[in-house]
């Protein structure tokens, strides 16, 4: 199957030496790193935004750097990323956070995908207001917000980055059970998990894990 993500010889100064990753749709990565800006590092030099000093980003064997800001733009419209930040904008409310990319690039919100949505934040433990602007939220429902606005937007590529690692245990638990559930669905994408230190994922089995505190990294295959 070929690759949808892939890290070549990727170099990120006090961070990874010669990364080398590869993604096929419906595989799962998971990627330690040594503190929270090195995974915000990493995240950005994965989605496009900030170049490493050596090595390549591909998506769809394009790659990233060598991408005009159309080409770019294009590319990133396959990729959901899923942040410590939840990224959601104050002056809109919810629901129109959640349905904000969908309406952005397709201009209409399907009835099917808005129900999917109202499920998915029912399945996650939701209790805010959709209807209300995000100040209200806590950050648990910040993160199950961003996390329902990425599933539906039908991504190739998920990029989970830390957006795990501070969650109550419970929250943390009924999120990563709906995102391994995305990831056991027939047209399910490739995912990047990116966290931070020692947190521990018991219900997640990643294809590889990559433990970026050492030097080589250490590598983990499941068989």
């Amino acid at each position: 199957m070929p690759s949808l993500l892939e890290l070549r010889d990727l170099t990120i100064p006090g961070i990874v030496s010669n990364l080398n990753l590869s993604l096929s749709q419906g595989q799962v990565a998971l990627c330690r790193t040594s503190g929270e800006q090195e995974t915000k590092q990493l995240l950005r030099t994965v989605i496009g935004e900030s170049a490493p000093e050596s090595g390549s980003v591909l998506i769809d064997d394009q790659s990233l750097y060598q991408l005009d800001r159309d080409q770019l733009f294009k590319i990133r419209k396959s990729v959901a990323t899923v942040t410590a930040q939840a990224g959601l904008i104050s002056n809109l409310k919810v629901w129109e956070n959640i349905t904000l990319p969908l309406l952005y690039h397709h201009g209409i919100v399907p009835d099917q995908t808005a129900e999917k949505a109202l499920q998915l934040l029912e399945k996650l433990g939701y209790k805010g207001n959709i209807w209300s602007l995000p100040g209200h939220l806590s950050y648990a429902e910040r993160i199950m917000a961003a996390f329902v606005r990425a599933v539906i937007s039908s991504p190739r590529l998920m990029v989970y980055a830390e957006c795990l690692d501070d969650l109550p245990r419970q929250h943390r638990e009924n999120l990563l059970s709906q995102a391994i559930e995305l990831q056991n669905q027939p047209d399910a994408p490739a995912a990047l998990f990116i966290i931070t230190g020692d947190i521990q994922l018991p219900l997640l089995v990643p294809d590889i894990t990559y433990d970026l505190r050492y030097n080589p990294p250490q590598i983990t295959r499941q068989t």
